[in-house]
């Protein structure tokens, strides 16, 4: 039996280093990744936490059991806030003995929130829920007995919305004095802040991650309109303006829908009310004019929710003071049609007698309904009622040729009591249940069945409005992103592992709270050989949570290898050179491929006239580009030939072609990708 021995590339790599939590650090979260080295020749790891004494003695954690196919653990149950914990990993070999690591110490901080929480029946979905509170200006996590589970600190974070990758998106509150003082933002519950946009407009309500890697949210927008006639004139007219319906003279805000270059957070796209909806719109029931009285300024439209809806590159906008909701073309800003209350303008496409009102947030579900808060600030008007209610809608919404179609499908009407004028959200759940936030009762998150029949309450006991709720969501858990990587052939040296019949095998293990796509990919100098595909590993609490990837490899002894980073990666252990990527735009192939190549992302991204795009080719092939329209009509041939191992640049210029969606296909003998693009005018 031939055997090769395969030197690895190694940057500070210490033999069962403990990685994280890193020595003496503080930690907002009870629930607590733990993470080390792979161990040469480990059959089994062995984890000791203490809080104080002698951590083998002592221990709160002991002799916990971890498999070799993983390098994680996720503890949820024996950690407490304001704690000082020791931690330790023992290795245990086949002949049951124990290699021992270093020792290091960590802190928890202490909770912030002061929830309770009333468990009605146990049909829940599983999982933890976060929520947001305005002017108090923190997040905080809790479990279904509401325990308090992470906080934001003393990071001033304000949860907005999360997606199905777990990203978490929101604003950081950073001082009255600031102009824009509520800058958008993407953070995780261990990295903090990863993302924050660039501050040129005042961003609000809402701001979340596209397909193409950019970032989009709400800011603000500026115009000048009329003061329209109403019981409101008088007081316009006493402050000396002409106030007849028809003289421009006064500010009006609207909203802008902004998106920006992930990279250089350039403004890349946007879309205004003012280019898009007919001023005579206006509330003429809420008293928004009469807070302009004492403002100054007119708050039109108050957009406080975004959706994109890839499917139909779409995007769908709550306009709140519109009692509204508009979708958009993306990216040729096309409004297809608005749902809600008419105006008078006439541009109300369908859905006039739902009644909602003041709502806020907003969901497309799979099978293509929104799901909607309505706050119901006009509910006595609209659903003629005695009293004012908030209730979450689920629309049911056809396209049509001529606008929409559309038909409530389903409602569940909060209790009186916990009436919501402003903010609050729903949410649809993996099990059916809906989770409802108001700001009623000091900030309260009620999840009920299909039926109406209540689940589950949580109260956030807040002062309104200085504790103002602003959203909640139900999530798997605090670990989007939490995977181990490991060689079963690395028995004995750093520096060599023993591969037999050609054959390295890397076990990956999904240790995390989500389904996770990765990508791989695999290069070996001094070698032709080359591997990259893509597969999901559902969470460690599913089957299949291990994925045994086998390289089938001719090598020479003195080559070398390494696991390199695709796209957006993560590193799995920092400081060696073994690292596997998590990509929410995964590859489209599910096999282990020689001759591959990845068609990187386009940029600009809305682009006119003119898009680039680079092809990182493995190894020597034939390459076919060309570019399709969304019908899949072939519009250009961009290049045919064969091209040698590298990173190759090219271009397509859209001046000769109209607005719209178009697909670059790049294609191999052997496999083909694609990337769309959109083209503005």
């Amino acid at each position: 039996m031939k055997k090769y021995f395969l030197t690895i590339l190694i940057f500070n790599f210490v033999i069962g280093a403990l990685l994280y939590p890193e020595n003496e650090a503080t930690l907002n979260q009870i629930h607590v990744r733990f993470e080390w080295e792979q161990i040469p020749g480990a059959e089994l790891y062995i984890l000791y936490v203490s809080e104080n004494g002698n951590i083998y003695d002592d221990c709160i954690i002991c002799n916990k059991s971890v498999g070799k196919e993983s390098l994680i653990h996720l503890e949820k149950e024996n950690l407490e806030w304001n704690k000082t914990y020791q931690w330790t990993i023992l290795g245990q070999n086949s002949n049951q003995e124990m290699i021992p690591t270093d020792i290091k110490t960590f802190n928890t901080a202490s909770p912030i929130s002061n929830t309770t929480t009333e468990i009605y029946n146990e049909n829940g979905q599983e999982g933890l829920t976060i929520f947001g509170s305005f002017f108090d200006y923190y997040s905080a996590v809790i479990d279904e007995n509401g325990n308090e589970i992470w906080n934001s600190a003393e990071d001033n974070l304000i949860f907005y919305n999360t997606d199905e990758y777990g990203r978490f998106f929101g604003s950081e509150f950073i001082g009255n004095n600031a102009e824009n003082n509520y800058p958008g933002i993407k953070f995780s519950f261990e990295g903090g802040i990863q993302w924050q946009e660039p501050g040129d407009n005042f961003i609000h309500h809402d701001i979340f991650q596209l397909p193409n890697g950019n970032y989009i949210g709400l800011g603000t927008s500026y115009g000048e309109g009329p003061i329209p006639l109403g019981t409101w004139t008088p007081l316009f007219q006493g402050l000396g303006f002409e106030a007849d319906g028809e003289t421009i003279e006064f500010d009006w805000m609207g909203d802008k829908i902004i998106e920006w270059d992930a990279n250089t957070k350039e403004e890349v796209w946007s879309w205004n009310v003012f280019d898009h909806f007919d001023m005579s719109d206006y509330d003429k029931l809420g008293g928004i004019w009469f807070e302009a009285y004492n403002t100054n300024r007119f708050d039109w439209t108050h957009a406080n929710a975004i959706w994109f809806d890839e499917d139909d590159s779409a995007l769908y906008l709550s306009s709140r003071h519109l009692n509204r909701i508009t979708k958009i073309s993306y990216p040729s800003g096309e409004v297809i049609w608005n749902l809600g209350h008419e105006m008078g303008s006439g541009d109300i496409d369908c859905g006039q007698d739902i009644g909602f009102s003041f709502q806020h947030s907003l969901q497309k579900l799979s099978n293509g309904n929104i799901l909607t808060f309505d706050n119901g600030n006009l509910s006595e008007i609209f659903l003629e009622q005695d009293e004012k209610k908030s209730r979450s809608i689920e629309i049911d919404i056809t396209d049509t040729s001529d606008g929409c179609e559309a038909n409530l499908a389903w409602e569940y009407v909060l209790p009186e009591n916990l009436y919501g004028y402003l903010s609050g959200n729903t949410q649809k759940l993996e099990n059916g249940n809906y989770l409802s936030t108001t700001i009623g009762g000091g900030g309260t998150s009620i999840e009920v069945d299909g039926d109406g029949n209540q689940i589950w309450e949580s109260n956030y006991n807040l002062q309104i409005p200085d504790g103002l709720v602003y959203r909640a969501m139900r999530i798997p858990g605090l670990f989007p992103i939490a995977y181990s990587v490991v060689f079963p052939q690395f028995e004995t040296s750093l520096s060599e592992m023993t591969i037999e019949n050609n054959n390295l095998e890397v076990w990956v293990k999904n240790n995390g709270d989500y389904k996770q796509k990765f990508n791989y990919n695999l290069n070996i100098e001094n070698n032709s050989a080359g591997y990259e595909a893509t597969f999901i590993i559902t969470p460690e609490h599913h089957p299949e949570v291990t994925k045994s990837i086998t390289f089938n490899i001719i090598i020479s002894s003195d080559s070398n290898f390494m696991l390199t980073d695709h796209q957006d990666s993560f590193t799995l252990n920092p400081g060696r050179q073994i690292i596997l990527s998590f990509n929410d735009q995964a590859l489209n192939n599910n096999q282990i491929l020689n001759g591959s190549f990845n068609l990187e992302a386009p940029y600009p991204n809305p682009f006119n006239p003119k898009v680039n795009f680079n092809i990182d080719i493995l190894n020597s092939q034939n390459i076919d580009i060309n570019i399709y329209d969304i019908k899949g009509k072939h519009i250009e041939n961009i290049f045919n030939g064969f091209l040698g191992s590298g990173n190759y640049n090219f271009a397509w210029d859209g001046k000769n072609y109209s607005a719209g969606i178009y697909i670059i296909k790049c294609k191999s003998n052997k496999i083909s990708q694609t990337q769309k693009i959109f083209l503005i005018k």
